[in-house]
């Protein structure tokens, strides 16, 4: 077979078209207020990679980082009872990027933990949950994609004031049918919080805190989200 030079070209950039397509998935690439967003990267722990995690034992399903020294990554002020705004993408922020794959739906979630405890140990609980919008017929993934990648959370007023780390979580479940396939995308910002009132939420590990077989990590999503559960601890709600 003979290929053209324009051929050739035409085959190049589809075969990187389809690469780009099958290996895309999303990543937190900013995090600020509704006034104003914060340079890429600003306050966000350095990820590893943009694909997701789907062993409920590994170490990376904590924030998808390399290392976890804190005092690597810059701390947000933010203060108690404010809304933060989170912007996911699959690599950049032009108009052609579509936040995460349209396949990939499935939940939202947020938790905080303090950040001298790393993550590590019972040191998390969950501040924001959104699954499948009924009246809407959207998953939270759909959402984000409709707002350009955008999601506001309100941080608890009554917490105590200090830094901690926010680990953002998508779970996408277009293969979550099958045990061990959900996908986890975690992204961990730093952040100090100041004029909260004081708290004492209970206090969850994110290592075992999945069971893959709960109905929110094994699901169908042929069954439709109506009857899907969100998983982990409830929100704090003091």
């Amino acid at each position: 077979m003979r290929y053209t030079s324009s051929g050739y070209l035409l085959t190049v950039a589809l075969v990187a078209t389809i690469f780009n397509v099958a290996t895309a998935h999303t990543n937190l690439f900013f995090i600020g207020t509704k006034d104003a967003m914060n340079p890429k990267g600003k306050y966000i722990r350095p990820y590893m990679r943009n694909g997701p995690i789907k062993d409920l034992n590994d170490p990376l399903l904590l924030c998808r980082s390399p290392g976890m020294d804190p005092k690597l990554t810059e701390i947000m002020p933010v203060v108690a009872g404010s809304e933060v705004v989170l912007e996911w993408h699959h690599f950049n922020t032009t108009e052609s990027d579509n936040v995460i794959s349209p396949s990939h739906r499935g939940p939202c979630l947020v938790y905080m933990a303090p950040l001298e405890s790393n993550g590590l140990g019972n040191s998390w609980f969950k501040i924001y949950e959104q699954g499948f919008n009924i009246e809407r017929d959207m998953w939270c993934t759909d959402i984000i994609r409709e707002n350009h990648g955008k999601l506001a959370v309100k941080i608890p007023t009554q917490i105590n004031n200090g830094e901690y780390l926010l680990r953002t979580e998508i779970i996408a479940l277009h293969n979550a049918k099958t045990e061990g396939e959900a996908q986890f995308y975690p992204n961990c910002a730093q952040m100090s919080v100041t004029g909260a009132t004081s708290g004492n939420p209970e206090l969850y590990p994110i290592s075992g805190l999945y069971n893959s077989t709960e109905p929110g990590v094994l699901f169908n999503k042929h069954k439709g989200g109506a009857t899907y559960i969100i998983p982990g601890p409830p929100v704090y709600a003091p």
